[in-house]
């Protein structure tokens, strides 16, 4: 039997990442254990990374396993960030390791997240630092060896993985489903970003590069009506693809709402391909009721404006985008005003998160996605919608042809599975004798 832990001391760290999405749903599992433990949240000092990068805010690029000859050279990547971790946690030894599946490395994916969680593993036990939960967030059910607490949305269940999980009991014990992803996002903070992004305007009001900006926004915040598209993108593979096509559709829609009085807002990501940015941008400045905001990072050099960096913007624009930047990544504040609705591109999961947060959400299809290898897309759609979200396209019907505004929708608010992953993971710190995880 194990020797039993003081969970009234319990601390957990995940892995680095620089993408937005994944480092929102690890914030917001850290937020829900410090929250049910009593201890205060440090999220700054919470993260494994490279040597070099002192900050998570400041990683360029993502650690996986499927980028090492091997695994003994992946082993030792980790047991040197494990190792400058573990120099500056002090005496107190964290208990449960957090990391995000990233679905953009479709392939490599569930190997990738097993093998990490393996390293973590070893070097506890070479380290005698006792017993390691290991948990992955939004993840596809895979076999995992080394993964303890595998948390799974009920979107991306396929009918294989259901039967799977009833036949497999061992396997079953290790799942927790979830409604929604785990996510690091509220209300309260959209309100707090919204005041936030306030008092930056007034002050850049009178700054000559950005006066034409500022002025759209604050045409914008008059508007008694109001869309935020939130834009997703392509993947690592050919599976998902965001095109000049959908683009044109997605700003036809905006036009139409912008002439019955809505005022309009494209924000991009990391994913949105730079010719869809520049296309939307561009239209953008020929209508003073529409805003594009690029929230992409942008090149700083020529190592930077190359394919394999497609998550950072190397356009036409990058000047302006450089000189809009001080105004920064608006999607946390925009959002905030009353009587606003938020589109998300179908790939994006990002829907969950204001549905979470009780605020009008719309799920825009179009995109090219390929249903056999991403059926999670039109599973979350067909779960969201018409009870938390609804379909684009119809609500463009509406608004234009019956006057419906967002506040007509009421939509059901999707709860929040951040306290459910805190107690499970606990839980089963708790329960689960160390002879069962061992390496």
């Amino acid at each position: 039997m194990m020797e039993q832990t003081d969970y009234a001391d319990l601390t957990a760290f995940a892995m680095g990442t620089p993408d937005r999405g994944f480092l929102n749903q690890i914030l917001g599992a850290l937020r829900a254990i410090s929250e049910l433990t009593g201890l205060p949240e440090d999220a700054g000092h919470c993260f494994l990374l490279p040597e070099g990068v002192e900050d998570v805010s400041l990683l360029k690029e993502s650690i996986f396993y499927s980028q090492f000859k091997n695994y003994p050279e992946f082993r030792k990547q980790i047991f040197t960030m494990m190792d400058s971790y573990m120099s500056e946690a002090g005496e107190r030894i964290p208990r449960i390791f957090i990391t995000a599946y990233n679905l953009t490395e479709s392939l490599n994916a569930g190997k990738n997240t097993d093998m990490l969680c393996r390293a973590v593993k070893e070097y506890y036990a070479e380290h005698n630092l006792g017993f390691v939960l290991t948990t992955v967030l939004t993840s596809r059910l895979h076999k995992y060896k080394y993964v303890d607490l595998i948390n799974v949305p009920k979107h991306l269940l396929t009918f294989t993985s259901r039967i799977r999980l009833l036949q497999n009991k061992k396997l079953r014990k290790k799942v927790l489903i979830t409604v929604g992803t785990i996510n690091n996002f509220n209300r309260r903070t959209v309100k707090e970003k919204q005041k936030e992004l306030l008092t930056l305007l007034k002050k850049l009001k009178t700054d000559k590069d950005l006066q034409s900006a500022v002025k759209k926004l604050e045409t914008f915040q008059k508007a008694g009506k109001k869309v935020v598209f939130c834009l997703g993108g392509r993947v690592e593979g050919p599976e998902i693809g965001f095109d000049i096509n959908y683009a044109k559709k997605l700003y036809a829609a905006a036009d139409k709402l912008a002439r019955v009085g809505y005022g309009v807002v494209f924000v991009n990501g990391p994913r949105t391909p730079n010719d869809v940015t520049d296309f939307l941008y561009e239209k953008s400045l020929s209508n003073p009721q529409i805003v594009f905001q690029n929230c992409k990072k942008i090149a700083v050099d020529d190592s930077e404006r190359t394919p394999k960096s497609w998550r950072i913007y190397s356009g036409k624009h990058e000047d302006e985008f450089c000189r809009l930047q001080k105004i920064g990544n608006i999607y946390p504040g925009i959002i905030g005003f009353e009587n606003t609705l938020v589109v998300h591109s179908a790939d994006t999961y990002a829907s969950c998160e204001t549905a979470n947060a009780a605020l009008p959400t719309a799920i825009s299809k179009g995109l090219f996605i390929d249903p056999d290898v991403r059926p999670d897309c039109l599973n979350l759609f067909e779960l969201l919608c018409p009870k938390y979200a609804i379909d684009f396209d119809e609500f463009v019907y509406y608004a234009v042809h019956m006057k419906i505004e967002p506040r007509d929708l009421r939509p059901q608010v999707l709860s929040s599975p951040l306290r459910f992953f805190a107690e499970t993971a606990v839980n089963r710190l708790n329960q689960l004798e160390r002879k069962e995880y061992r390496v």
